[in-house]
């Protein structure tokens, strides 16, 4: 049950679909999700019952809250084995995609289904990827003292240290134009 963080990275991190989807959070960039309803994605409980059908429901609720239109499904192994198992029950499988980063993917109503070893166990996104943008002040860059050098030795050690730094954060220009189903019972 322990977390272990990189020191001092802790609450430090990119603002990624974790923060976009918390809506324990009162806000999302600093605006307050009780006044303005861009913030706010769609996010359903798919515990009772996950189908085909379930995610058509979502992407069409995302297109009509939003006019976004969903481009990449993404999942975790057993989500997408969920949505194999559902698929293999239907007449009308699609088969699988080329996804520009040159693997095949199934797919969805013509969207891609990817899987990401790091997207959390029974949560299925939906997202429109042409929102998300990686927005920085530089690139990569080195921080100077005074004197303008980069390493730093520690007091009294034969130990130099040196801070490599960037400025950025991850923003999604409409974050109503996501949606999460949660709580899926993977295969």
């Amino acid at each position: 049950g322990a977390k272990l963080y990189v020191q001092g990275s802790k609450d430090n991190e990119l603002t990624g679909l974790g923060a976009i989807f918390n809506m324990e959070s009162p806000t999302l960039y600093g605006l307050n999700r009780t006044e303005h309803d861009i913030v706010n994605p769609t996010v359903v409980d798919g515990s009772a019952e996950f189908t085909l059908e379930k995610i058509q429901q979502v992407i069409d609720m995302i297109e009509e809250k939003s006019g976004n239109q969903v481009d990449m499904i993404m999942c975790s192994h057993g989500v997408r084995n969920k949505i194999l198992e559902l698929l293999s029950t239907k007449t009308y499988y699609a088969g699988s995609v080329n996804v520009e980063s040159g693997f095949r993917s199934i797919s969805f109503n013509g969207i891609p289904v990817v899987t990401d070893r790091f997207c959390p166990k029974g949560n299925l996104y939906l997202l429109n990827t042409k929102d998300f943008s990686l927005n920085q002040l530089c690139d990569w860059q080195w921080l100077e003292d005074d004197n303008g050098r980069i390493l730093k030795q520690k007091p009294g050690k034969p130990v130099y240290t040196a801070t490599l730094v960037k400025y950025a954060d991850l923003l999604c220009a409409n974050p109503s134009g996501q949606g999460l189903i949660t709580k899926i019972k993977e295969a």
